[in-house]
């Protein structure tokens, strides 16, 4: 008997009882995202209570800003605004008394969720995990090793303002500053560390320092120490404030100032207010700046209430101010825009490297005041360039060391041995006849010709860097036992390695950027011109042989990349400016052995950094010079004729040949800013 048809029919009914034409991306996306909400909200409900202690020392402000510029008179400006900010006992924070799951979390290496292994990272929760609306991590604001603001601060404070023995005199820390939020970082402005005196019998012990740390809009950071009742000054008859100091300025903040004048700085200690079981607390802080000649020039003030660190109240800010965090650097830039572009027409100042030294504070085409304290926290990373350029300068000097170690008499250079000749500079006197002393004996003589082992040391002044000491690894009987010399160089910013490879020899980068400049600074100018001499002597400059033609075809683009750039700044020297007495029966611009010619173009040698037959580290060499030329000329196009920014005249920095030039020459740089540390531009004009 066959089959009937109706039973081999088999029946299948959709497993949603909707159409699949009517299903959307919303319909696919929704749900997922509903069920993560319930478990956040959820781990948000389930979480613990903070204690009343842990609330009674850590709150949440939303502060009332006011900004308020006097100087120039016509450049008049005021604005305010809301900042959200977090106030946290940086015990608590980093012992995580103050995560609550998905609204806050302090992150570091040891309790970040970020770390999972990669069957964790396919399972649903680890995702929601990773949700965290507010966070604060130590490298928002010290660049070290360590996992503990509070730790990083002491080491600050120990080894930069010299306070021995911190952790006997400094108890709770009290940190007011901006959170990340949603995993954005914005520039925070000022971070205020409040230190108490550390006491096992005082419930309220009194407040001890101060640590004031700016960031600009570059992501370089500078401290200030304020030491209650050390150099305080007084106080007029007002309830508002307990404590004020006088601070010279060190710091680059904004660029229509330059580093001159004084922060008069009034605060008081947010906890004097806060009383039984009140967990509320007041911030009021004010500073204002002074000229060099004591002029008010502008005014900024932080008043707010702190409440109770709690998950209601995160949650009743976040509703409240969704946005306000992101806009911090959004208002920065669009108030800078008036100031530059608006009525006020305030000229720029290009931002110039961080004092690292207090011989070299005071000098440098942007000074800083007087007694400026050198403090700076945190400085730019390391691009790529640079980090290729330090591989080249370190592989270099540690050959080169090693190359001194082993000679058995160095080659004696003449004022000339850059290989030109050079006309009288000084003065036109004829002294080739007169024989100069140098004030040693023949027996002191021969000494200082003998081999001496030659240590270099690369000094950061950096924090965040360790030195680079390089010191010779051969061991010659001539050499062992003897003599040691160590040279060691100090740098502000990590331009210091690609401006070795861009000007044309490391004679001429050290002329202007160590004593023009001012940005790093060596122990001995001879060492240094020893070390960095050419390793096949003053009169061999050639390339050597065995060199194939790749090579030579390398080196030649790199010469002729460093003759543009160099004649590309000498082209920024106006016609009266080599017109001026002191250059209009000179020859070269700069004073020997450094022939720089004034009536004809320059043409670079190699640089003796440039590596020999090896063509991978030649291209690196090549394209650091390629992009470091690139984005100097673009931004000049941009900022010249597409923004058309206007810099503070002779602060351009394409002018820094032409200011090294009017240095050596004995020409003063007109400021034209009568000492108000700012300029503004009278007319619709732009400089160069």
């Amino acid at each position: 008997m066959e089959p009937s048809q109706d039973q081999n029919i088999l029946l299948t009914l959709p497993l949603l009882p909707i159409p699949a034409s009517s299903i959307n991306l919303i319909d696919i996306i929704l749900p997922p995202l509903l069920i993560g909400l319930a478990l956040v909200i959820f781990d948000i409900q389930a979480a613990k209570t903070l204690s009343p202690k842990t609330q009674k020392n850590s709150h949440l402000f939303v502060n009332k800003t006011v900004h308020a510029r006097f100087l120039p008179s016509p450049s008049n400006h005021r604005f305010k605004y809301d900042i959200v900010q977090f106030g946290v006992d940086l015990d608590h924070l980093e012992s995580h008394l103050l995560d609550i799951p998905h609204l806050f979390r302090f992150h570091n290496g040891t309790h970040d969720h970020h770390h999972q292994t990669s069957c964790q990272i396919l399972v649903p929760s680890t995702w929601i995990n990773l949700i965290q609306i507010f966070s604060i991590s130590p490298s928002s604001y010290f660049k070290t090793k360590t996992e503990s603001i509070k730790q990083a601060l002491f080491d600050q404070l120990e080894t930069q303002f010299m306070i021995e023995d911190v952790d006997s005199k400094i108890g709770k820390v009290y940190l007011l500053s901006m959170p990340t939020y949603l995993g954005y970082t914005t520039i925070n402005p000022l971070s205020i560390y409040f230190c108490y005196q550390k006491s096992d019998t005082l419930k309220n012990p009194p407040l001890k320092y101060v640590v004031l740390d700016v960031q600009n809009t570059f992501d370089e950071r500078h401290s200030y120490l304020l030491t209650i009742g050390v150099n305080e000054t007084p106080l007029p008859n007002s309830l508002e404030f307990d404590h004020q100091w006088v601070i010279p300025r060190a710091f680059h903040v904004s660029p229509f100032n330059d580093r001159t004048g004084t922060y008069q700085i009034s605060l008081s200690d947010p906890f004097a207010t806060q009383s039984g079981n009140n967990n509320t607390i007041n911030l009021n802080f004010k500073i204002v700046f002074f000229t060099s000649k004591g002029e008010k020039k502008f005014f900024a003030d932080l008043k707010g209430e702190g409440i109770p660190f709690t998950s209601q109240n995160l949650i009743k800010i976040w509703i409240k101010y969704p946005l306000i965090l992101f806009m911090t650097s959004l208002k920065i830039i669009y108030q800078s825009f008036k100031l530059h572009i608006c009525a006020p027409r305030l000229n720029v100042y290009p931002k110039p490297d961080p004092i690292f030294d207090e011989e070299y504070s005071s000098k440098g085409y942007n000074p800083v005041q007087k007694n400026g304290v050198v403090g700076g926290t945190a400085w730019q990373d390391l691009d790529w360039r640079s980090r290729l350029s330090r591989k080249i300068v370190v592989d270099y000097l540690t050959e080169r060391v090693n190359q001194i170690a082993v000679q058995k008499k160095p080659y004696s250079r003449s004022k000339s041995s850059r290989g030109t000749d050079i006309d009288s500079f000084a003065d036109q006197r004829d002294d080739s006849n007169e024989k100069v002393d140098d004030g040693l004996s023949e027996e002191e003589e021969e000494e200082s010709k003998e081999v001496k082992l030659i240590t270099v040391i690369l000094k950061p002044t950096d924090p965040s860097q360790e030195p680079i000491i390089i010191s010779p690894t051969v061991e010659d009987t001539q050499t062992t036992g003897g003599d040691k010399e160590n040279l060691t160089i100090w740098y502000s910013s990590n331009s210091f390695y690609t401006d070795l490879l861009l000007y044309p020899n490391p004679s001429i980068s050290q002329l202007i950027n160590d004593r023009s400049e001012h940005n790093w600074k060596v122990s001995s100018v001879d060492l240094y011109d020893r070390v960095f001499e050419s390793p096949y002597g003053p009169q061999d400059r050639t390339i050597p042989i065995r060199a194939g033609r790749i090579d030579k075809l390398l080196r030649k683009f790199m010469n002729k990349i460093r003759s543009f750039y160099f004649n590309w700044l000498l082209s920024f020297l106006t016609s009266a400016d080599k017109n001026l007495p002191q250059l209009s029966k000179r020859s070269s611009y700069f004073p020997p052995p450094h022939f720089i010619p004034i009536h004809e173009r320059f043409h670079a040698d190699s640089n003796p950094l440039d590596p020999t037959l090896h063509i991978r580290s030649s291209l690196m060499v090549l394209s650091v010079l390629v992009s470091l030329v690139s984005e100097q000329l673009v931004a000049y196009f941009l900022f010249r004729f597409v923004f058309r920014f206007r810099f503070v005249h002779g602060y351009q920095p394409w002018f820094v040949l032409r200011r090294s030039v009017l240095k050596f020459n004995h020409v003063p740089l007109d400021k034209g800013d009568a000492g108000l540390g700012s300029v503004r531009e009278p007319s619709s004009s732009s400089s160069t």
